[in-house]
């Protein structure tokens, strides 16, 4: 049965910098080409795609009456810590299926200290953090957390306003960071004990059971060593970064990380597919970084690496997150 699917995204030329705006504000939406990768992905599928765009065309769409069996989602909204869960939310107000996590899980993992406190209910290990949205909270007396740590806006992704500086030492490095932090993002800075060692991002896909894909290692400069070093907004399109799948750690350690991956997947509440960003320490305990359930699924992220390491194709790949969705629903 051939059925009609909606994919609704964030395209940037849909959003021109004004002047003065951070060159980092949209860049989490898609290029055109990562679009059209994820759109011929799933035509591949046998069903029709049916392009939307963003929340406001999705709304558009719906008053003229357009009708879709099922919504592919990755729109990653405009405006406040809620604004990934916009799409879901209208999906959800009209009655409409569609894949990914609901309004209230975008919203609990965009924002990250929401999304520690609820790892750490579950009794899960992420690295111990201070959210504090001004410096007059930061005092060398009442600092609890141990140097080095590392500051990051508490409802951004794609290593949005993370750079070497968000690395500190010392108090004052901490203090002169926060504050330009607070005042360029405008938001709250998330402060966390920085571990040092190993960086791993894992994709999951499905629902009861979830099913943890293969673990994907980062290296940068050809070091999987990374001690101090980490992912910075300046290497997302760098050559630095390279991604290793499969990765170079034994049984013992990944049967350690896919434990943490599956627990935090479902005590966030993560529905067909997420990516999940964690480091691990020199004793061997991974720690749990952030969760992304709108991540890249273009050819220039981790999804094809992965579906080379599972002996599939990246279009098959995405099919399988769709089918997630489907069977949810019973649609197929």
């Amino acid at each position: 049965m051939t059925l009609t699917i909606g994919f609704t995204y964030d395209a940037k030329d849909d959003y021109p910098l004004n002047p003065g705006e951070n060159a980092d504000k949209y860049a989490e939406f898609d290029a055109e080409e990562t679009i059209c990768e994820i759109t011929s992905a799933l035509e591949t599928s046998g069903h029709k795609i049916v392009r939307i765009g963003n929340v406001k065309n999705l709304i558009k769409e719906i008053h003229a009456g357009k009708k879709w069996d099922l919504v592919f989602n990755i729109c990653e909204g405009v405006k406040g810590r809620n604004r990934e869960s916009q799409a879901p939310a209208v999906f959800e107000l009209y009655d409409i299926p569609y894949a990914g996590s609901d309004a209230l899980t975008m919203g609990l993992t965009l924002d990250k200290t929401m999304a520690k406190r609820m790892l750490q209910y579950h009794g899960l290990k992420t690295p111990a953090f201070l959210t504090i949205s001004s410096v007059d909270e930061l005092s060398p007396e009442n600092f609890k957390l141990r140097f080095p740590v590392i500051v990051k806006p508490s409802m951004e992704g794609t290593s949005k306003g993370l750079s070497r500086e968000s690395f500190c030492s010392n108090f004052m490095q901490l203090k002169k960071r926060t504050q330009w932090l607070l005042e360029t993002y405008k938001q709250p800075a998330l402060i966390e004990e920085f571990i040092i060692g190993y960086e791993f991002t894992i994709p999951v896909i499905g629902n009861t059971p979830a099913k943890v894909l293969p673990i994907v290692q980062t290296a940068i400069s050809g070091k999987t060593d990374l001690g101090e070093d980490f992912y910075t907004q300046a290497r997302v399109d760098s050559t630095e970064i390279e991604y290793l799948c499969p990765s170079k750690i034994d049984k013992k350690m990944e049967d350690k990380i896919n434990a943490l991956i599956l627990s935090s997947y479902t005590a966030l509440g993560c529905k067909d597919v997420s990516r999940i960003d964690i480091r691990v320490d020199y004793n061997n305990e991974p720690y749990f970084l952030e969760c992304n359930p709108l991540p890249n699924m273009g050819k220039v992220d981790v999804f094809p690496i992965v579906a080379q390491a599972m002996g599939i194709t990246y279009e098959k790949l995405l099919c399988q997150i769709l089918d997630s969705a489907l069977k949810r629903y019973n649609l197929i």
